[in-house]
């Protein structure tokens, strides 16, 4: 059974073999482009009349101008019907399951090139197609679930806001109460997060469903606390890093810091999602003993 710091090492070499593992990472943003792109122009085509405020000036020069401004918005939002309400509402649902599909897809291929790497020492492209099209449906069921999971971290803060007075006041006890709502529900997350770190590579792996995908999660969790915690800590603080070097960069003017920024992302899509992807996955083989080779070969 490899240690962590031998696993980040093999990982990263078999990354260095297999760069081509970034593939998903940049089709998944692209098509999740492509299919946003027609159905916002299809939602602004449909709620157009609501768009067509009187706006010849690009700034605003004055306080009269200002008022005038926030009353045309607001009396196009009251004017507004229930049944366009609920298209609007559909329309972002459309939009939220579609691009939930498109990510579980490639979510899937990525990481069964990831286990084809690390079988054979080499990742192709078809192994993307296959484990996606096998996959992608369990994928998206799974996503769904462990979102209701998440979601129901909600329940800590219906003690404060229960005990806010009507109307909305500075209520010490009502406001304490939801700190701690807020605390437990962000310890809620966290948790739940560790859990269910290794339910999408469960899910494709050993081809399981979208429930025994989360089971297998728990109960892996269960017998590999330290290294999920590990892994978990490294995966994080280097997407904090990155993050933080992104704002920064991206906080300033001038076209160097826009490249910059831009450069930042870059990293992120090509070696970051593939790199932690790639961990994630051997780190359920390994502790699983389903890697067929301890080694992989560069090869090229």
């Amino acid at each position: 059974m490899e240690e962590i710091g031998e696993l980040i090492g093999k990982g990263f070499g078999t990354w260095k073999s297999n760069l081509n593992l970034c593939l998903p990472f940049i089709l998944s943003f692209f098509v999740s482009v492509l299919v946003m792109i027609p159905v916002l122009i299809a939602f602004a085509l449909t709620f157009l009349p609501l768009a067509s405020m009187d706006l010849n000036a690009t700034t605003v020069e004055n306080a009269a101008e200002m008022q005038n401004l926030i009353n045309q918005t607001q009396a196009s939002l009251e004017n507004l019907q229930t049944g366009q309400m609920v298209q609007i509402a559909l329309f972002f649902v459309v939009l939220a399951v579609l691009m939930s599909l498109v990510s579980a897809f490639f979510t899937a291929g990525a990481i069964g090139m990831a286990r084809s790497a690390l079988d054979s020492g080499k990742a192709r492209l078809a192994d993307m197609w296959s484990a996606g099209r096998e996959n992608f449906w369990n994928m998206f069921m799974a996503t769904i679930l462990m979102g209701l999971l998440t979601m129901a971290g909600l329940v800590f803060l219906i003690p404060g806001i229960a005990l806010l007075p009507r109307p909305l006041e500075a209520e010490p006890q009502a406001v304490g109460a939801l700190l701690i709502g807020i605390m437990l529900l962000i310890f809620y997350a966290l948790a739940l997060s560790l859990l269910l770190a290794l339910a999408p590579y469960a899910l494709v792996v050993e081809r399981l469903g979208a429930v025994d995908a989360i089971k297998a999660s728990i109960d892996f969790f269960r017998y590999n606390k330290f290294d999920v915690l590990i892994l978990w800590l490294i995966v994080v603080a280097i997407s904090i890093g990155l993050q933080m070097i992104g704002g920064s960069l991206s906080a300033g003017e001038g076209i160097g810091q826009q490249s910059l920024s831009i450069i930042t992302g870059l990293i992120n899509i090509l070696v970051l999602a593939p790199l932690t992807n790639l961990w994630w996955t051997r780190l359920y083989m390994n502790r699983k003993g389903l890697l067929k080779v301890d080694d992989v070969r560069d090869p090229w």
